[in-house]
């Protein structure tokens, strides 16, 4: 029997005022998936545990087979567990070296001189060439690819002998030949008695590296799930059925005209952007650290300018501060959700108020009001029962929501709508909904521009044909 790493029995804690249980047991060279209902909720709260964040309240708690009470678990969580996730450590300055050396737990100078002979030995070098990870310790951090730092973070946890790895939703992050090679590194740190957990909405990434699938639905722990499990009872609990094959995404030869182009434009910190996307198509844009959409956010959102360059709009030349005008009519923003602060949906207004709210201004003075809300009725009455369009959209559960706001964009029809991470944080349940609405919208003729920490997945899996051909990468 594997020696136990940590175990926490009928765990409680609270966050937001809302009230979370959860049991964890892992042990030494064992993989555990962590499937959440919602990971924007539940998988942020049930990382806040490991971050040092929340406060456990009760339950039994156990680690390398001691029971322990609950501030001694979450200082042994401090010391012996890493995440990985999409916040990458961000220096200019720090070599590969200090990353691993520096930031250690050093008692002292004695154990910095032996750290740093070790990293230099070769056990370290015959590790590092396992993993792939070829750069030299005076390397800097900040040169090095997404996949070769979190290569590295995976070293540091080994060269640390650290207890427990976390890693928070890679498919989301790294395109599948990278994710493919990181999980070599994260296989040879099992072979070396560490312990692995994985959170994550693709089913199909957990159900190949796992050794068990725990599923987290309504804030509580109420599955656990054992190979021999993970076929038709794994799918009717996440609620999707399973698809066998992938396709791979295709470049799409386009004849539309062109409705956005962006010539050299410098948004602060990251590489200028030329690109131009057509009326009909979806353009990617790969963004692995949420960099360029959070320069972009401030510039049409914010009142920023960008450093360089030209954005035009159908032929248009648009300086940043006039872009602020087209913000939801000729130029839509579909947020990761929808209807948190800043996003697109009114939540205490009623799904027909929102709609009116957008189109009513269109309309124009010369038609009564309400004949154009009587239409809005029967065209919305197509895609939602008639009854909840007239009730408060805080009222519907999450998967309508996320549908009625592409479905607000449908109906307002902008020439370009621009998605900011569509499918992070969603059940892989909704992603081919996303999808078609993507197409959707794209079949109005609008051009659709998706910003993405990646794709490749959801790509695979995908039989939207539509999709696969209007799909195009820019970057």
């Amino acid at each position: 029997m594997k020696e136990e790493v940590i175990r926490v029995e009928h765990g409680c804690f609270r966050r937001e005022d809302l009230s979370y249980r959860f049991d964890i047991s892992i042990s030494r060279g064992e993989c555990v998936g962590v499937y959440v209902d919602d990971h924007l909720s539940s998988g942020t709260a049930y990382l806040e545990v490991f971050k040092g964040g929340t406060r456990i309240k009760s339950g039994r708690a156990f680690t390398c087979g001691r029971r322990v009470g609950m501030p001694e678990l979450e200082r042994w969580l401090q010391q012996n567990s890493v995440i990985i996730d999409k916040h990458r450590f961000d220096s200019t300055e720090l070599t590969m070296g200090d990353f691993v050396i520096s930031l250690g737990k050093l008692a002292g100078w004695r154990q910095r001189k032996r750290a740093e002979q070790r990293l230099r030995g070769p056990e370290s070098a015959a590790v590092l060439r396992q993993m792939e990870l070829d750069a030299a310790p005076d390397v800097k951090l900040a040169e090095l690819s997404m996949l070769d730092y979190y290569r590295l973070c995976v070293f540091r946890v080994w060269f640390w002998r650290g207890g427990l790895l976390i890693l928070d939703r890679l498919t989301e992050i790294l395109r599948q030949r990278d994710l493919e090679k990181m999980m070599r590194c994260v296989q040879l740190l099992l072979g070396q008695g560490a312990a692995v957990i994985l959170l994550d909405l693709d089913d199909m990434f957990m159900r190949r590296y796992s050794d068990r699938i725990d599923v987290v639905k309504n804030r509580k722990t109420c599955y656990r799930l054992y190979p021999e499990e993970y076929g038709e009872q794994l799918y009717e609990i996440l609620g999707w059925k399973c698809r066998s094959g992938g396709v791979e995404p295709g470049g799409r030869q386009g004849g539309g005209r062109v409705v956005l182009q962006a010539s050299g434009l410098e948004l602060p910190g990251i590489p200028p952007l030329d690109f131009q996307i057509q009326s009909d198509e979806i353009a990617f844009l790969r963004d692995e650290n949420y960099s360029t959409a959070a320069r972009l956010r401030d510039c049409l959102l914010g009142g920023q300018r960008w450093n360089g360059g030209t954005f035009h709009l159908d032929g248009t030349a648009y300086a940043p501060g006039e872009l602020s005008r087209l913000i939801g009519t000729e130029i839509g923003i579909q947020l990761e959700r929808p209807d948190r602060p800043g996003g697109v949906l009114f939540g205490n207004l009623s799904a027909l108020d929102n709609l009116s709210i957008c189109l009513l201004p269109k309309a124009g003075r010369s038609i009564a009001d309400w004949r154009v809300m009587e239409n809005i009725l029967e065209e919305a009455s197509r895609w939602f029962p008639r009854e909840d369009l007239q009730r408060p959209l805080y009222t519907w559960p999450l998967p309508q929501r996320l549908r009625f706001s592409y479905y607000k964009w449908y109906l307002l029809n902008p020439r370009l709508l621009i998605c900011f991470f569509p499918f992070a944080g969603q059940e892989p349940a909704h992603h081919e909904m996303i999808i078609d609405l993507l197409v959707t919208c794209a079949e109005r003729g609008m051009a659709i521009w998706v910003i993405s920490s990646g794709i490749d997945a959801i790509c695979e899996k995908t039989k939207n044909e539509a999709f696969l051909r209007r799909l195009r990468y820019i970057n």
